[in-house]
C-alpha cells in the first residue's frame, strides 16, 4: 500500500476519534475535516479496486435527488448546507459518499497487506476510543459535563459511541477468531469496554447480530469447534459486563425511552406523509412542533426537542421523501447483496467477513438510531471495503483529479466550520462572565467565519436572550439583530423566534413581541417557555387574563417548572394590590 493509500485509510478510521478542543459543538466538523483529507489522500493513491456500476449510480442518484429536496423545501439554502448539529446537507454527504468511493479504491484488491493494515489501524481506533470512553467515566469528560450516567466520549453522544465500538469489534472479531495477536486481543476488549460503558442497547443487540453473523457466515470455510468457544466466551464476557455495570443494566430494563421513540416514529411518519414525495432535508426540528401535542408532553416531555426522527428509514423518508427512501433501501439491498456474492466467492476472506458482519450490524444499530459523522464516515468506507470490485491500476485522471479538488475544497470548508464552533464557545462563555462586547465579537466572527449557516446566528441570539431579558445594555437590540437573521433563512426555528421576542419586549415593543409570539406559537403551540413570554407581554398589556390562561396552560404542560406557578401568584398580588 502507497503512503497515500495508507494516510487515507488511518485518517478514516481515526476520523470518529476526532473532536474540536474548546468548541461549542466539538463533534462534527472536525470529524469530517479529517475523514475529507482521508478522502483527498486516497485520490493520490493507486487504484486498488472500485466501487460496482449499480452501487454508484444509485449512491449518484440518492445524492443528486437529495439536492432537488433541498431546492424544493421551505428552506433551500438551510437544508442544502445541513442544519446545527449534525449538518447533514450535501457537503456532508459527499463526505460520506467519498468514505465510500475511498473505502473501495483502496482495499478492492484485499491483498494480505492491505487486510494488515486494516485490522491495525481499527484496532489502534479501538484502543483509543477504549482509553477515552473509560478515562470519561471516571471524570474525565472531553464533551463536558453531563448529569447524565452514560457519556458519549469522543463521539459526543453514548449512542454514536456505541456504534462505532460496535463496528470495530466487528472488524476485528473475524480475524481475531483465526489470529489472536496481542493488538487484536486488545482491540476487541476495548471495544468491549466501549460497548458497555455507552449504555447503547441498539449497538449492544447488533454486537449481538455481528457475532451471530460472523459464526454462521465461518461456517462456510469450515469452522473449528475453537471458533464457536471463542464466540460464545465473548458474548459471556459482553453479558458479564452489561451485568456488572449498574446504569447499562438498569438501561436495558427500561422502558421509558422504548415508549417515547415509538411515539417518535408514529409522529415522524406523519411528518414524512406531509410532504410524501419531496420531504424537507434539515426541516424536521421546526416542523415537529406542531405535531408535539398532548400526548408527546405526557410520554416524553418538553424539554430537548427531537431533530431527527431516529430511524434511518424514517430519516430518509421525511427527508427526501418517498423517493430517498426507496433509493435508501435500494442501496442498503445492494450493498448487502455485494457483499454476499464476495463472502460466497471466497468465504475464507476475512475482511469480506468482517465488514460484512459490520455493515449489518450498522443497519440494526441504526433502525432506532441516526446518522452522523462520527459513525457514518466510518461505516460508509466499511462497506466501501465490502462491495469493491477489482479494477485496473491505470485509470483515468478525471476522477481522481476531481475528487482530490473535491477533497480541498472540503477541508478548506470544515476548517472554517470547525473554527466557528471555537467563536461560538467564546462567545457563549462570554455571555456568562458578563463580558458582552466580548461576545458581540465572538458571535460577528462565528458568523463571518460560517456565513451559509444560519444556525450560528441562532445560536448568537438563543445565548443573547438572557441578558436581553433583563435589559442588559444593548443586548436586546443585539439580540434582535442576531434573531432576524436567524429567521431570514429558517423562519420556523423556534429558538430564534423565542429570542426574538423576548428582544423585542426587552425594547418595549410589546405589540411586537406579542405578534411574535402569536406566529410562533402557531408553529408550536405546546412550548411553555413562549406561553410564559407571552403570557408576561399579555400582563404588560393588562390582558391580565390572558396571561393567566396561558400561564395555567404551560403550568400543565411543565409541572416542574416553578416559574408559571410563581408568575401566577405575583399576578394574582399585583392585581389584588391594584383593587386594593
Amino acid at each position: 500500500m502507497s503512503r497515500y493509500g495508507r494516510a487515507a485509510l488511518w485518517l478514516i478510521c481515526l476520523s470518529p476519534l476526532v473532536w474540536i478542543p474548546g468548541g461549542f459543538d466539538r463533534f462534527v466538523f472536525g470529524k469530517v475535516l479529517v475523514a475529507t483529507a482521508g478522502v483527498g489522500c486516497a485520490a493520490l493513491a493507486a487504484r486498488r479496486g472500485r466501487l460496482p456500476r449499480e452501487v454508484a449510480v444509485v449512491a449518484v442518484v440518492g445524492l443528486a435527488w437529495f439536492a432537488v429536496a433541498c431546492l424544493l423545501s421551505p428552506t433551500p439554502w438551510a437544508s442544502f448546507v445541513g442544519r446545527w448539529p449534525r449538518y447533514e446537507g450535501v457537503p456532508v454527504l459527499l463526505v460520506y459518499a467519498g468514505c465510500l468511493w475511498a473505502g473501495a479504491r483502496l482495499l478492492g484488491g484485499r491483498g494480505h497487506a492491505e487486510q494488515k493494515e486494516l485490522t491495525t489501524a481499527v484496532a489502534t481506533a479501538s484502543v483509543l476510543l477504549g482509553i477515552a470512553s473509560l478515562g470519561s467515566a471516571l471524570g474525565w469528560s472531553i464533551e463536558g459535563s453531563s448529569v447524565e450516567d452514560r457519556t458519549g466520549s469522543l463521539l459526543g453522544n453514548a449512542t454514536d459511541q456505541g456504534m462505532v465500538a460496535m463496528m470495530l469489534a466487528a472488524v476485528l472479531f473475524a480475524p481475531w477468531l483465526t489470529r489472536r495477536t496481542p493488538l487484536l486481543t486488545a482491540g476487541l476488549a476495548a471495544s468491549a469496554v466501549t460497548l458497555v460503558l455507552s449504555g447503547s442497547r441498539a449497538s449492544l443487540l447488533a454486537t449481538l447480530v455481528v457475532i451471530g453473523a460472523t459464526v454462521v457466515l465461518k461456517r462456510r470455510s469450515n469452522i473449528q469447534r475453537a471458533h464457536l468457544v471463542a464466540a460464545g466466551a465473548a458474548v459471556v464476557v459482553l453479558a458479564g459486563l452489561v451485568l456488572a455495570l449498574p446504569q447499562t443494566r438498569d438501561r436495558l430494563t427500561s422502558t421509558h425511552s422504548v415508549d417515547g421513540r415509538l411515539l417518535l416514529w408514529r409522529k415522524s411518519l406523519s411528518i414524512g406523509w406531509e410532504r410524501w414525495w419531496s420531504g424537507g432535508p434539515s426541516t424536521y426540528v421546526d416542523t415537529f412542533g406542531r405535531h408535539k401535542d398532548a400526548e408527546w408532553v405526557r410520554v416524553v416531555g418538553v424539554d430537548n426537542p427531537p431533530d431527527s426522527p431516529h430511524s434511518w428509514p424514517l430519516q430518509a423518508l421525511v427527508a427526501g421523501g418517498v423517493p430517498l427512501l426507496l433509493i435508501a433501501l435500494a442501496a442498503a439491498v445492494l450493498v448487502v447483496r455485494a457483499g454476499w456474492f464476495a463472502h460466497r466467492r471466497d468465504a475464507t476472506d476475512p475482511i469480506v467477513l468482517a465488514t460484512l458482519a459490520a455493515t449489518i450490524g450498522y443497519g440494526v444499530a441504526l433502525l432506532p438510531n441516526f446518522t452522523i459523522a462520527g459513525s457514518t464516515c466510518l461505516a460508509a468506507f466499511l462497506a466501501g471495503v465490502l462491495v469493491a470490485e477489482e479494477a485496473p491500476v491505470r485509470e483515468r485522471a478525471a476522477q481522481p483529479r476531481l475528487a482530490a479538488t473535491a477533497a480541498v475544497a472540503g477541508v478548506v470548508l470544515f476548517t472554517l466550520g470547525a473554527a466557528a464552533e471555537q467563536a461560538v464557545a467564546d462567545g457563549v462563555e462570554a455571555v456568562l462572565d458578563h463580558d458582552l462586547e466580548t461576545a458581540e465579537s465572538a458571535f460577528d466572527r462565528a458568523h463571518h467565519l460560517r456565513p451559509w449557516d444560519p444556525d450560528t446566528s441562532m445560536l448568537a441570539a438563543q445565548t443573547m436572550a438572557a441578558p436581553a431579558y433583563e435589559r442588559v445594555g444593548d443586548t436586546p437590540e443585539l439580540t434582535e439583530r442576531y434573531a432576524r437573521r436567524s429567521l431570514a433563512r429558517t423562519p420556523d426555528t423556534f429558538p430564534a423566534g423565542l429570542a426574538l421576542a423576548v428582544a423585542q419586549h426587552g425594547q418595549g415593543d410589546l405589540a411586537g413581541a406579542h405578534a411574535t409570539l402569536d406566529r410562533l406559537l402557531a408553529l408550536h403551540p405546546n412550548e411553555p417557555t413562549a406561553l410564559i413570554e407571552r403570557a408576561r407581554v399579555r400582563f404588560e398589556q393588562t390582558d391580565v387574563a390572558g396571561a393567566r390562561a396561558d400561564l395555567r396552560l404551560a403550568r400543565r404542560l411543565s409541572p416542574r417548572d416553578p416559574t408559571p406557578g410563581e408568575l401566577l401568584r405575583e399576578i394574582d398580588s399585583r392585581v389584588g394590590a391594584g383593587r386594593g
